[in-house]
């Protein structure tokens, strides 16, 4: 009889079967939701709540992503096949579970799934398979295909359009943060650099021409960085700079202390204590850094000015920049902005400020040779020392370019995680 003839060919029945669930597992599941990143993976692995697990969601939803995907090849290969079985057995029982608890969806595919992985479980992967052929070999070939995705696991992650609604400023301001590579495989919470772009640019400056995640990344990696979270604001508005304005209409550096600082140490996880925050900038973000952590030493650890604007020297110089930057000051007093200049000059305030203030941050101030800011960062540098100062000043050749703060980057992150691990 045909039928019997066709009982012969279990084994290639078996195949057949072990290529089409391997394949619709890895096609239609476990390859979209794994290439979907960590995001993805959190939200995957909320489902171990069903077992009272709180915490590593990430983990346990890239294990489910990983056993979808590779466990799914794993079958269609027949290699280590039981292992793999178990683990998407596994996958559907929590999937089983959380979907009939939580009433969040048709549980009944992964219930289907489940009981289809528990009875191959027991056939076992057949004699067309690599475990039949190969089995003593058969763990090479699965750690060749891990490697790469341990890799994929951790990973930093860069997002440039984040935004938050601003009281003071009654508007949307965009920011940009930078999450280390063992962001979403661990719980724990990191130190900040708050890294300030220039005039010209926005929150995008320091990813796209200051590579900022490929320097900190090689840095970590490397040890001469502590892994942290590095929060690059957009200060590109029409008044442009990092500060209050003159007539305290547009205020910049309250929403960046009042607003967003909170902001984002909620929303991340970060240590929100001054030893583990830090702040830096180049040009305009220079002279926010200088300012900031001269106006507020309380909240930073450290201050990394980078080709520094250290601020208006004179009420004429001031009025003249703003000009430059589409401004009108012609309505006020030279006595109002004369008390404005005086508050917003870094080598003043190095000048008058408390020296304990001044001391309780650690200074690392870098400029080019040739850059036109020189003259202001010297002068920075000058004041420092003749108050006995403790601060690092870099002069090396170079100018006004990218090219001179992307080789600034790494001495910085190093300089910074100082400050965030115990020295």
């Amino acid at each position: 009889m045909i039928w019997n003839q066709l009982s012969k060919h279990s084994d290639l029945g078996h195949l057949i079967f072990r290529i089409g669930f391997g394949l619709g597992m890895f096609i239609f599941h476990g390859w979209r939701k794994l290439i979907g990143g960590p995001d993805v993976w959190e939200q995957i692995g909320e489902a171990m709540q069903v077992f009272g697990l709180s915490f590593g969601h990430t983990f346990f939803g890239f294990l489910a992503c990983f056993a979808e995907t590779i466990g799914a090849i794993c079958v269609i290969l027949g290699i280590l096949y039981r292992p793999a079985i178990a683990m998407l057995g596994f996958t559907m029982l929590v999937a089983t579970l959380s979907l009939a608890v939580t009433g969040s969806g048709d549980p009944s595919h992964a219930f289907k799934n489940l009981f289809v992985c528990a009875g191959m479980f027991f056939v076992g992967p057949g004699k067309y398979s690599i475990d039949f052929r190969f089995a003593g070999k058969a763990i090479v070939g699965l750690v060749l295909m891990v490697l790469p995705i341990g890799a994929y696991a951790q990973h930093s992650t860069v997002h440039d359009q984040l935004s938050l609604e601003s009281e003071i400023l009654n508007s949307e301001r965009k920011f940009a943060i930078y999450l280390p590579p063992d962001y979403h495989s661990s719980e724990r919470s990191y130190p900040a650099l708050y890294l300030l772009h220039g005039s010209g640019d926005d929150q995008t400056g320091w990813i796209q021409f200051g590579e900022v995640k490929y320097i900190t990344d090689k840095a970590i990696r490397e040890g001469k960085a502590t892994p942290m979270i590095i929060i690059m604001p957009d200060a590109n508005t029409g008044v442009r700079g990092y500060f209050n304005d003159v007539t305290n209409s547009w205020r910049y550096e309250d929403f960046f202390f009042q607003e967003l600082i909170p902001h984002v140490e909620e929303r991340f996880r970060i240590k929100p204590e001054k030893r583990y925050r830090a702040v830096a900038g180049l040009s305009m973000g220079g002279g926010g850094s200088f300012m900031y952590a001269l106006r507020h030493p309380e909240y930073f650890s450290s201050a990394a000015p980078l080709s520094a604007w250290i601020g208006p020297s004179s009420v004429e110089d001031y009025r003249t920049t703003m000009a430059r930057w589409g401004n009108d000051l012609s309505d006020l007093s030279d006595e109002m902005i004369q008390a404005y200049v005086t508050q917003h000059n870094a080598v003043e305030l190095i000048r008058t400020l408390p020296e304990e203030a001044i001391r309780s941050v650690r200074w690392f101030i870098d400029c080019g040779d040739d850059d036109y800011l020189y003259e202001g960062n010297s002068l920075a540098h000058i004041v420092l020392k003749k108050r006995g100062i403790p601060h690092e000043f870099r002069i090396r050749d170079g100018g006004h370019t990218w090219t001179y703060w992307r080789e600034s980057l790494p001495v910085v992150l190093h300089f910074i995680s100082q400050a965030f691990h115990q020295y």
